[in-house]
């Protein structure tokens, strides 16, 4: 017996020092710490390309996707899945190119990324009958822009100048000799960040739940589960799993997310074979409860059971607490406001009007805001004085774009102009008058996600803005919720129900809606990501297959001319200079030599009006695109298709418990080296290992076998109280 006792006190002198070393426990099951935090509870779509409508979202898409390039929190490149580049100059095909060698790196299911996967990604975005906002990042690419217009052009996505040279060599042809600097900030853009086509293509909601996702970051999405998580599946023929015939009512239920967690990508950044598991990142998983009240979040928090808050629910901003303990930073997003200028508004006709393509209506709408008020109330935000928040690279990298470009909204309430909002509603044709149509005659409805309370509390101030007790419109508010997933995967021959469907991203990209609210999130540092789509060329909108002459506008429906012309000379800044009005054959989107000299002829209108000599001179090009990009934004804050409401900010806390978090240009934290201190100590311990008839195992010597356990291993439920006065464990093994 005291054999026994002495081999037990040795293994117990043997495992304290283990848990008390900041390495941790050596046991083959522990995997590293958890951290339990609060991101945003509205995942329901992790694709890159759908990130842009919700700050929140883009912050944790920005975990699991690497760039091949990226920013750090200065705005300097570094490389991310590229190792190295090199440019040059190609004499037999008079051809500028950049070739990118991609460091060794691995999917989160283990397969190599590979060159192949960058130009998937790319060929995604400029596919023609596809809408994706983002494509004017690439348009430098050689037919990158003419590819995106259509068949017009005669150019299709397989003459996209890029080259697969080998499993890590991307060869990339350019128009003509581009921006280098700024085309390696576009690919710091998670929007352009390489997608493993196997996973992707065959697959609409690839994006949408843990064992469909593939990711490269540090971080894979371990899973999500939501409360009406009931894990039916219907069949091509309407019949369930359990025998019964399809419920739509079912099917159409709004869910909700109860919990999930994003886990470490094990292959991120080691050698399987060789490297520790936390060698790239150093915690296993990140746990975020959704099913928690707002009180709950901030007393977990101040309990020291929640140790990161990166989305501050609004109803405790004002929190005295929240307040002292919160670090705000400008987020690269404006929360706006897309009016539909195609809408037909009810105005008590039998068509409708299209309200909201009178440009003086848009006008009274945005003059009539008190967005200091609005500002004030969401608490972590400023009012939008433009379309472009702070943080935006502007002439040289450190000036700021908001900065240099000032205030052009009104932002409080001593800058309305009643007077003129009447006067712009006159001008409409909208009024009291003999002639006029009155406001409460039209019926307009702003939609709004179901996820974004911020969103949800600012359409509430519209509506008073502009409703019955503001401008007289009747005005009301339309909440969209995502529902259960109601495809067919026919590849499946199922209908999974354990994935959503976003009906508002969904509503807002076929433009059914009148006016929606979403953040505009900035596609890159560069001020040109956020204005130029806009611009109906490049606007990303799928190409018109009945008229591939005819411009395809962005949401809004804003076509101008003028706009039009400002973005696209802010485009050829790098290449105006060594043309001249005989290389029609540039870009190849020109009829004829007629055609190209009238456009070419109004480009170098636009430069001499705003005061600029085209150069050859790289170190000319920041300037002058920010000329007209400044000159741009005039031009659509006074047409106002989009009218911004708030700059949003990123308010975070951070428990003192948590180390070594970091922050990028584009997120405020980057949680791959974050630890918790003494996690060890204090929430983990160990247990005698049962056999499969419940009784303890030893091992050859007849020494208890344990078992590596943290208190988080059971998530959503946690068992803090297996632990108090500092660690003490309270169980027996």
């Amino acid at each position: 017996m005291s054999k026994r006792i002495i081999a037990l006190l040795l293994c117990v002198i043997l495992i304290v020092p283990a848990l008390a070393g900041c390495g941790g426990p050596e046991f083959d099951d522990d995997k590293g710490p958890y951290i339990t935090m609060y991101l945003s509870d509205d995942l329901y779509d992790l694709d890159p390309i759908n990130a842009y409508y919700n700050q929140n979202t883009a912050n944790v898409v920005g975990m699991l996707f690497e760039t091949l390039f990226t920013l750090d929190e200065n705005g300097k490149i570094e490389n991310g899945l590229a190792d190295t580049y090199e440019t040059g100059y190609n004499e037999d095909t008079k051809e500028y190119y950049m070739e990118i060698t991609l460091r060794e790196a691995y999917w989160s299911n283990g397969t190599r990324v590979t060159a192949d996967d960058a130009v998937f990604a790319w060929k995604r975005l400029l596919k023609c009958d596809v809408s994706h906002t983002a494509a004017s990042l690439l348009y430098d690419i050689k037919n990158a822009r003419l590819i995106k217009e259509g068949g017009k052009t005669n150019v299709y996505i397989d003459e996209l100048g890029v080259e697969v040279a080998g499993t890590d060599q991307l060869i990339i042809t350019f128009e003509g000799k581009p921006d280098y600097e700024q085309f390696l900030i576009n690919l710091t853009s998670v929007a352009t960040a390489p997608l493993l086509e196997s996973a992707v293509a065959k697959n609409a909601d690839w994006a949408k739940k843990g064992s469909s996702i593939v990711t490269s970051g540090p971080y894979k999405l371990g899973k999500i589960v939501f409360e009406e998580d009931n894990g039916i599946e219907y069949d091509l023929y309407g019949t369930d799993n359990r025998g019964n015939a399809w419920d739509k009512e079912e099917m159409n239920d709004t869910q909700k997310i109860s919990h999930f967690y994003l886990e470490r990508n094990a292959y991120y950044n080691r050698d399987p074979e060789t490297d520790d598991i936390d060698e790239a990142v150093t915690n296993y998983r990140l746990l975020v409860d959704c099913s928690k009240s707002d009180e709950e979040i901030l007393k977990d928090y101040q309990d020291g059971r929640l140790f990161y808050v990166g989305d501050i629910p609004l109803s405790i901003r004002e929190d005295e607490f929240v307040k002292a303990n919160a670090q705000v930073s400008d987020a690269l997003s404006t929360v706006v406001c897309y009016l539909n200028g195609n809408a037909l508004i009810d105005d008590g006709s039998e068509n409708g009007y299209k309200l909201f393509g009178d440009v003086n209506v848009r006008r009274a709408l945005s003059l009539v805001l008190d967005r200091e008020a609005i500002a004030q109330k969401i608490v972590f935000a400023k009012a939008a004085s433009a379309l472009v928040p702070g943080g935006l690279l502007d002439t040289v990298k450190g000036t700021d774009f908001r900065t240099n470009g000032g205030k052009i909204l009104n932002t409080s309430a001593a800058d309305k102009d009643s007077a003129q909002v009447t006067q712009f509603l006159t001008a409409a044709g909208i009024g009291y008058g003999s002639n006029q149509t009155r406001p409460d005659e039209f019926s307009f409805t702003i939609k709004v996600a179901a996820y974004n309370e911020v969103h949800i509390a600012i359409a509430s101030m519209l509506e008073e803005a502009w409703g019955a007790d503001g401008l007289g419109f009747n005005v009301s508010v339309e909440v969209v919720d995502p529902i259960i997933n109601n495809d067919y995967f026919k590849e499946h021959n199922t209908i999974p129900t354990d994935v959503c469907d976003d009906l508002f991203v969904e509503d807002l990209q076929q433009g059914d809606f009148e006016i929606a609210i979403v953040d505009s999130v900035a596609y890159s540092a560069n001020a040109f990501s956020m204005l130029a789509n806009f611009a109906p060329s490049f606007s990303g909108s799928a190409a018109n297959v009945n008229d591939f002459d005819q411009k395809v506008p962005n949401l809004t429906g804003y076509m101008s001319e003028a706009y039009d012309l400002l973005i696209d000379a802010a485009y050829f800044v790098p290449y105006f200079a060594s043309l001249t009005e005989n290389d029609w054959t540039f870009l190849g989107r020109y009829d004829s030599v007629e055609e190209f000299r009238a456009a070419y002829n109004a480009l170098k209108k636009v430069y001499a009006d705003n005061g600029i000599t085209p150069s050859a001179n790289p170190d000319d090009w920041d300037a002058q695109r920010a000329t007209l990009l400044h000159k741009a934004e005039k031009v659509l804050m006074a047409d106002v298709p989009v009218i911004p409401i708030i700059f949003n900010q990123n308010a975070v806390m951070i428990s003192e418990d948590l180390t070594d978090v970091e922050s990028s240009y584009y997120m405020p934290a980057i949680f791959t080296k974050a630890d918790i201190e003494d996690y060890y100590d204090r929430f983990t311990y160990t247990v005698n290992k049962k056999n499969a008839k419940g009784k303890n195992m030893l091992d050859a010597d007849g020494n208890p076998v344990l078992e590596f356990k943290t208190i988080f291993d059971e998530f959503p439920v946690i068992d803090w109280d297996h632990f108090e006065n500092g660690g003490e464990d309270k169980k027996e093994d």
